[in-house]
């Protein structure tokens, strides 16, 4: 990653996913606790994971090649936690739902759309050097 912002804000998501696990965790009964329960998780670890591929990946592989390949290696291990689950193999979990299938997709999703606008942004603005213009108009000196 050429962009500390862009570092920060995944070192960010991921301490925040972290946490977020252990506040959610068997004895959560808040708002939405049944969503919370089943899903919150295989929806914010997939993006976690994606994000994460990025920066490491960027170093070593262009920025499409670091794209696909996170996605398909985040779906992926998804798919094969579910499956096993499903031959009754327990790793990462217990139960084989397919909707976890869809939470996985959409956490990819989620981390693709995040790692498209404001990476994406993050990473031009430090490539070019280039400052944001103020609302005057005017180019800073």
């Amino acid at each position: 990653m050429k962009n500390r912002k862009s570092l920060y804000t995944i070192v960010a998501i991921s301490l925040f996913v972290g946490l977020l696990h252990f506040v959610t965790g068997p004895g959560y009964k808040g708002p939405f606790a049944g969503f919370v329960h089943n899903y919150l998780i295989d929806l914010l670890l997939p993006m976690n994971l994606y994000l994460l591929l990025q920066v490491g990946g960027r170093d070593f592989l262009s920025k499409k090649t670091t794209r696909i390949t996170a996605a398909i290696f985040t779906i992926g291990f998804g798919t094969l936690v579910e499956t096993l689950q499903y031959f009754n193999i327990h790793f990462l979990g217990n139960t084989y739902d397919p909707w976890d299938l869809v939470m996985y997709g959409s956490g990819t999703a989620a981390g693709i759309l995040i790692d498209l606008t404001l990476i994406e942004n993050w990473e031009k603005k430090a490539k070019s050097g280039s400052r944001v213009p103020s609302k005057h108009g005017s180019q800073p000196h």
